[in-house]
């Protein structure tokens, strides 16, 4: 896939930006503030619906300017017909996106029309913060490559949301500091719409009249759909580590890691007695704390967490690794390439560095957006698929 036309207008300090990219390598040039990371923002937001950068829309709406708008013309792989897709953000009201100028209502459904990898200076966060970034990292490549991950994890969130509004309902009055209710959070975090999502339901207080067991009911829905996640999880690392093992071994030659899923409850155990056992906690807490929303992916070097013990130009070379198999996977796995938008190439990588990551997408014949200060580009070799816009305060210019 591909974008073929770009539009953004009145996003961060660009007032009308319209880009036709190539297929292959598009590299963004110009000065600090001149708006190169904002391009690379509003693409990755018109397919998450979020941004990498800031948590609040309201930041990505032009100075004086009432709504942002983002447009994109899109070659989907082996499509006879190409896919539009526009968004339009005010600061008051609600999003609206349309597909094929036709609107649609859940935003989760806006990621199934352009994949993204993003790699940018604070990408080490995959590596150095909490689980749900990895746990996102994972579901990525999980969501693109299984058709039926999608309506499980919707099912999933249901479910959750449920169990928790019980444990709430029966628990004394508190304050709660940590809840923990969402699952996945990172790959459509921002998206409203998605709490009604799913296809289990329960009225919980016809349950109770009738003398269910609420929780019971809730506990064997979630244990089911844990399992089968996990599975899928697991699947999809166990395919993963054939391709990344082997471009970490280019980035990184003197390091052994290892990658384990952690699935979000002790291994072995069965998840249902887990969940009785802990139930009074769970109460005390306002949320469930053992499930398959609560995965991680451990990474480790020597059995020592890599975060502790790369550098950070390390940890970044392996990020990188990370993003490079996720989109070899997907094409090994399902004929379809993924769009790589790369925000500052020079930051703490070196020439080599730089080459072995060009080169690798170069084979894989993935489209890349790459943001640069210099002039003086590293071109990817064997490509004539390049192309370069020049950016002067917020605006392409010759």
């Amino acid at each position: 896939m591909y974008i073929k036309r770009l539009l953004i207008n009145d996003f961060r300090n660009l007032e009308y930006v319209e880009l036709t990219p190539c297929s292959g390598f598009n590299f963004i040039c110009g000065p600090n503030g001149s708006g190169k990371t904002s391009i690379i923002e509003a693409i990755h937001y018109l397919s998450l619906a979020r941004s990498f950068r800031t948590s609040s829309y309201q930041y990505l709406i032009r100075q004086g300017q009432p709504q942002f708008t983002l447009f994109a013309q899109v070659q989907a792989d082996n499509a006879e017909l190409d896919t539009t897709i526009g968004l339009l953000r005010p600061r008051n009201g609600e999003p609206v996106i349309k597909i094929n100028s036709d609107p649609i209502t859940r935003m989760v459904d806006l990621i199934d029309h352009i994949y993204v990898q993003i790699i940018h200076p604070q990408g080490v966060e995959l590596i150095t913060k909490s689980a749900e970034v990895r746990r996102a990292f994972i579901d990525w490549g999980v969501y693109y490559t299984d058709p039926e991950f999608k309506q499980l994890w919707l099912q999933y969130r249901k479910t959750l949301k449920q169990r928790n509004t019980l444990l709430r309902r029966d628990a004394p009055k508190r304050r709660l500091t940590a809840p923990c209710s969402d699952f996945a959070p990172q790959l459509v975090a921002g998206m409203p719409g998605l709490q009604g999502e799913g296809s289990l339901t329960l009225n919980a207080s016809l349950a109770h009249n009738f003398g269910f067991d609420e929780l019971g009911v809730w506990d064997e829905a979630l244990a089911r759909l844990s399992e089968q996640i996990t599975q899928k999880r697991q699947a999809y690392l166990e395919q993963l580590q054939v391709i990344l093992q082997e471009i970490v071994g280019q980035f990184l030659p003197d390091f052994r890691l290892k990658f384990e899923l952690n699935q979000g409850w002790e291994k072995g155990q069965d998840l249902r007695v887990l969940l009785a056992q802990n139930l009074e906690k769970d109460r005390g807490l306002g949320y469930t704390l053992y499930g398959c929303h609560r995965a991680d992916l451990k990474i480790k070097n020597n059995n020592i967490s890599a975060g502790a013990t790369l550098s950070r130009g390390q940890l970044k070379m392996l990020v990188y690794a990370m993003r490079l198999a996720q989109g070899m996977l997907l094409r090994q796995l399902t004929n379809r390439t993924c769009i790589y938008l790369i925000d500052d190439l020079n930051s703490e990588l070196d020439d080599r560095a730089q080459r072995i990551l060009l080169d690798t997408l170069v084979s894989c014949q993935h489209q890349v957006f790459i943001s640069n200060i210099q002039q003086e580009l590293l071109f990817p070799s064997d490509t004539s698929q390049c192309k370069v816009f020049n950016l002067e305060s917020g605006k392409v210019v010759p």
